[in-house]
């Protein structure tokens, strides 16, 4: 006999011995059980012929889920026992439900570990077209639509122009120029003023300041309290070239500060300080008095 051949029927009988000895291995290995508890690290198991529960835990198949009263299939490994799998029906433990429609998807059924359920998703609505905005079809928990964009701008417009009411209908809007809204006019130079152009509702324009203009560019501080009229003390109010003329007025007319050391002049008098003269004076003490303020000619 051909010594290759005869080298290949050795090498395949051994092969053969081997696999019917590591069959018979497993057969022995291989026991049946009822799960009695389960933990967060192990179960305990009834193997098939005994009366009481084992009170060791043993490790599991972690990609299974097993419940007390599963059916499993319990194997010898490495000097210990693993629970493989559940033995059953076909599907009755698979994860995910039965049933479900076109588009559902898994969602929690309570608060038990692994409880889920088929349920719509209240994700987004088909259709729709470009530009447009979810909005609620109806008064029911995520009703919604696609639709139009409520009361959005106007198109077209150009840069610097606003929105203006075009009608008394609700969100009638376009854009017009800022002068047409009654705002601000374009124009105008430094120091100018807004001035009515005409009669016309909100007709404005710039323009200089009054011609009758009759304060100092140093009077910038003139108070009106609503009874009466005041000017800080270190600005000025008119003057031989900018002065006061036909002012009326009406209440009590207060000149002077004793407290600031205040001077008082008429008619191009010097301005004098307070005059004093006693209740036992003469005429021409008087006189004199009322001479230095300007409010007598000698």
């Amino acid at each position: 006999m051909d010594e290759s051949l005869e080298y290949d029927l050795e090498r395949d009988l051994e092969q053969a011995d081997a696999m019917e000895d590591a069959a018979g291995a497993d057969e022995s290995d291989i026991i049946l059980a009822t799960i009695s508890n389960v933990s967060s690290t192990g179960v305990t198991i009834l193997i098939d012929g005994d009366e009481e529960a084992s009170s060791k835990e043993y490790k599991v198949n972690a990609a299974q889920r097993f419940a007390v009263g599963d059916r499993v299939k319990f194997r010898k490994n490495s000097g210990t026992y693993l629970v493989e799998y559940v033995v059953g029906s076909p599907m009755s433990r698979y994860p995910i439900p039965s049933g479900g429609s076109d588009g559902q998807v898994l969602t929690k059924d309570g608060t038990t570990a692994y409880a889920v359920k088929w349920a719509s998703s209240h994700g987004l609505p088909a259709g729709g077209t470009s530009g447009q905005v979810l909005a609620k079809s109806a008064n029911t928990d995520y009703s919604v639509s696609w639709a139009d964009i409520p009361h959005e701008l106007p198109s077209g417009g150009t840069s610097g122009q606003v929105l203006a009411k075009n009608s008394g209908s609700n969100y009638d809007v376009k854009w017009v120029t800022i002068e047409s809204a009654h705002g601000i006019p374009s124009g105008g130079t430094t120091g100018q003023y807004l001035v009515k152009s005409s009669n016309a509702n909100y007709a404005v324009e710039w323009g200089s300041a009054p011609a009758t203009d009759r304060l100092t560019s140093s009077a910038k501080h003139v108070i009106y309290n609503g009874s009466a009229l005041y000017a800080d003390a270190t600005s000025s109010l008119g003057s031989s070239s900018y002065y006061w003329n036909g002012c009326y007025l009406s209440g009590a007319i207060r000149l002077g500060n004793s407290a600031y050391n205040s001077t008082l002049g008429f008619f191009g008098t010097t301005p004098q300080s307070q005059q004093r003269v006693s209740s036992s004076a003469t005429l021409s003490t008087l006189i004199s008095a009322l001479q230095k303020y300007g409010l007598i000619g000698s």
